[in-house]
C-alpha cells in the first residue's frame, strides 16, 4: 500500500524526475530512515552496525537478485551436497556470476558487425577485464565466496593509512574479523595441513607461511562439516530488524543540489515493472565496485572526478596439485592461470610417504583406523581428513599473496580426474600500479527508452560498463617474477608433467576491483571521505571494495567491512543529530 509522501522537497524531487523520464503514473511510496543498495556482506555490515549501535532505526535494504537460499544471505556451500563434493560448487558458481562487459562477436557472417544481446560493441577487447563478473543474488558474492580474510600488509595500505590512522585501521579490521567470524585454526587438525605447512615453512623460512585467516567455523555436532561465514553471518541477529526487497532495481537517487543531499530514491520492481519512490534520511549504495559506481553515474552524480577510476585488479596465478599412486611414486597434477599458470607436476614421493611415517600420536591413530577400515586404500590419508589452507603473506620483495589449500571457484574442479584427498590448490594474487586512467565508464544518462541498448543500457536497463584498463610495464616485470616465484613453490613440491605448461589466463578473473569508488582527504582524487560519505553530499555513503583506495594483492573483503564499519558508525551519528528530518 502507497505511503503518504511528507516533505515538499522530496515531491519537487519526485515531480522532476517524472518529467524527466516522461512519466506520470502514480508511483508507490516507501518511507525509511536507511536506504541500503545491496544485500552483500558489506550493506549487511552497514545494516548490522547501525542495528547493533541504534536499534530503534528503521532499516529498508534493495537486491537486485533473488532470495535463492531459505536462509537469507547465508553462503550456499554450506549444504552437505557441496561440503561431501565441492567441486560440484564449481558450477554453483559458474550459474551465480554474470560478466560485465562482452566485447562484439569477433566474426559475424554479414557485413554489418553482429551484436549479439548483452554484448557491448564499446568494449575495446585489449582493455577489458575479459574475467569481471557481478553476482545478483540475496548475500552477494558472499553466496559463494572463498571466505578468505587476511588483513592487508603494509604495503597494501599506504593510502588508506593517510585516510584512516594506523591503529583505528587495525581495530576496524579486528572488529571486521569478529562481525565475519574469521577464524585462523579451523583447519588444523588436517594431516595434509600440517605436514605441507611443515614443508614449506622450511623451504622458505622467511617468508612466513601460516595458516589463512578463514570466515568459518567447524561444527561442534559434526566436525566432518563445517558452516562458511556468509552475509547472514554478519547480519546476525539484526535480520529481524530489516525490510528486505529482493528483484528491485535501484535505478536513480534524487539530488538535491541546493540541499546537498539525497532526497529520495527511483527502485523499479522487477517483477512488475512498476516504480516505487523511497525516502530516507541516510543513503547507502553498496552493490560492488562496478554496480555502485554505476547507479551514482545514473544519478547524475559524478561530481566526484575519481568516480569508476583509479581501477585496480588482480593479476592471478593459480595451480592445482593432485597425487596419483603408481606402485613406487606419487604424481600431481598443478593449473594455474592470470593472470594463472597451468602446470602439471609429480609429486615428491617423501611428501606422502611423511604422512604415512608421521610420529604423531593422533595422526598415527586416524590413518591405522583408515587403513584398517580400507586396507586396499593406497594412500595413507583418511577420507574425512579436512583440506589444507594455508598462505604466504605479502611481502615487499615478493609483491602478491600467496594461498595453498582446496577450494571451489568458477574454475580448477578436479572431477574424476584425481583423488580430492591429494589435490591441492595454489593461487597467487599479484599487485597492480594504481592509475587514474584505468577506469570503468559508462554512457551518457538519457538514453533510448529500450530495456537494452548496444553499449548503452546492460541487460538489466542501467548503464552499460565499458573497461579500460590496461597493465604497466611494472605491473607485467612483477606478474613474470610471480610467476617465477609460483614455480618455485610448485617445484618444492613436485617438477612439471609435459603437455602442461605454464600460461597467462583471463584478467579480472579474481574479482578483487578496487579503488572505482575510493575513500581520500581530496575530492579530486577520491570519491567518499574516511567515512565513506561521498563529498559534497551530506546523507550518502558508499561501501564496497571500490572504497579501498590502494591496490590489494590480499582478498580485500575484510578490510572493506571494516571501512563500512567506520562509514555505518557516522551514519549514526548523522541520524542522530538530523532526527527532525
Amino acid at each position: 500500500m502507497p505511503l503518504s509522501l511528507p516533505g515538499e522537497e522530496a515531491s519537487i524531487l519526485l515531480k522532476q524526475h517524472q518529467e524527466r523520464n516522461s512519466t506520470a503514473l502514480e508511483l508507490d511510496k516507501i518511507e525509511t530512515d536507511v536506504f541500503i543498495a545491496g544485500s552483500g556482506p558489506i550493506g549487511c555490515a552497514y545494516a548490522r552496525t547501525i542495528l547493533d549501535k541504534r536499534p530503534s532505526t528503521k532499516v529498508d535494504m534493495f537486491e537486485i537478485g533473488s532470495q535463492d537460499h531459505p536462509i537469507i544471505g547465508a553462503h550456499h556451500k554450506n549444504s552437505i551436497k557441496y561440503q561431501k563434493d565441492f567441486d560440484a560448487f564449481v558450477n554453483v558458481i559458474k550459474g551465480a556470476v554474470q560478466p560485465v562487459s562482452i566485447p562484439r562477436a569477433s566474426w559475424a557472417p554479414t557485413v554489418n558487425p553482429l551484436v549479439i544481446h548483452g554484448h557491448n560493441p564499446l568494449q575495446t577487447r585489449e582493455k577489458n577485464l575479459r574475467g569481471t563478473a557481478v553476482t545478483r543474488t540475496v548475500g552477494g558474492m558472499a553466496s559463494h565466496w572463498t571466505c578468505s580474510c587476511p588483513e592487508p600488509q603494509e604495503e597494501e595500505r599506504k593510502e588508506l593509512n593517510k585516510v584512516i590512522a594506523q591503529d583505528e585501521l587495525k581495530k576496524l579490521l579486528d572488529g571486521a574479523g569478529k562481525l565475519l567470524g574469521v577464524h585462523p585454526d579451523q583447519f588444523d587438525n588436517s594431516i595434509r595441513h600440517k605436514h605441507i605447512k611443515k614443508l614449506l615453512q622450511g623451504a622458505f623460512p622467511k617468508r612466513g607461511v601460516t595458516n589463512i585467516p578463514l570466515a568459518v567455523k567447524r561444527r561442534t555436532d559434526n566436525p566432518d562439516y563445517v558452516t562458511w561465514s556468509g552475509s547472514n553471518t554478519v547480519l546476525g541477529e539484526q535480520v529481524k530488524k530489516i525490510k528486505l526487497h529482493t528483484e528491485t532495481r535501484v535505478t536513480e537517487l534524487l539530488f538535491d543540489v541546493d540541499a546537498r543531499k539525497i532526497g529520495g530514491a527511483i527502485v523499479l520492481d522487477l517483477n512488475n515493472h512498476k516504480k516505487i519512490f523511497v525516502r530516507a534520511k541516510v543513503f547507502v549504495i553498496a552493490c560492488g565496485a562496478i554496480g555502485t559506481p554505476q547507479i551514482l553515474w545514473n544519478s547524475s552524480i559524478s561530481t566526484p572526478s575519481a568516480l569508476g577510476c583509479y581501477l585496480s585488479e588482480q593479476s592471478m596465478a593459480f595451480c592445482q596439485v593432485r597425487t596419483v599412486y603408481y606402485r613406487s611414486s606419487y604424481a600431481i597434477l598443478l593449473i594455474a592461470g592470470f593472470r594463472r599458470i597451468s602446470p602439471q607436476i609429480v609429486l615428491k614421493r617423501e611428501i606422502v610417504e611423511s604422512i604415512a611415517k608421521t610420529d604423531d600420536p593422533d595422526e598415527k591413530e586416524r590413518i591405522a583406523k583408515h587403513k584398517k577400515k580400507y586396507p586396499k586404500d593406497p594412500l595413507p590419508i583418511p577420507f574425512n581428513d579436512p583440506e589444507p589452507q594455508l598462505m604466504i603473506p605479502y611481502h615487499k620483495d615478493y609483491p602478491w599473496h600467496v594461498q595453498i589449500h582446496r577450494d571451489a571457484f568458477s574454475y580448477g574442479e578436479v572431477g574424476p580426474k584425481a583423488d580430492p584427498r591429494v589435490v591441492v590448490d595454489l593461487r597467487f594474487f599479484g599487485k597492480s600500479d594504481v592509475v587514474k586512467s584505468n577506469q570503468v565508464v559508462f554512457p551518457p544518462k538519457f538514453w533510448p527508452t529500450k530495456d537494452w541498448e548496444p553499449g548503452v543500457k546492460d541487460t538489466y536497463g542501467m548503464p552499460q560498463a565499458t573497461f579500460e584498463v590496461t597493465r604497466t610495464n611494472a605491473d607485467g616485470d612483477r606478474d613474470q617474477r610471480m610467476m617465477k616465484d609460483m614455480t618455485e613453490v610448485a617445484n618444492v613440491l613436485g617438477g612439471f608433467l609435459p603437455g602442461s605448461y605454464p600460461q597467462f589466463m583471463e584478467p579480472g578473473l579474481a574479482l578483487h576491483i578496487t579503488g572505482t569508488t575510493r575513500i581520500g582527504n581530496n575530492p579530486e582524487t577520491s570519491v567518499a571521505n574516511a567515512e565513506s560519505r561521498v563529498h559534497g553530499i551530506n546523507n550518502l555513503w558508499v561501501g564496497g571494495n571500490g572504497c579501498i583506495p590502494d591496490a590489494t594483492a590480499s582478498n580485500p573483503t575484510r578490510t572493506s567491512v571494516a571501512i563500512a564499519m567506520k562509514g555505518a558508525s557516522a551514519v549514526v551519528t548523522y541520524l542522530n543529530s538530523h532526527t527532525s528530518d
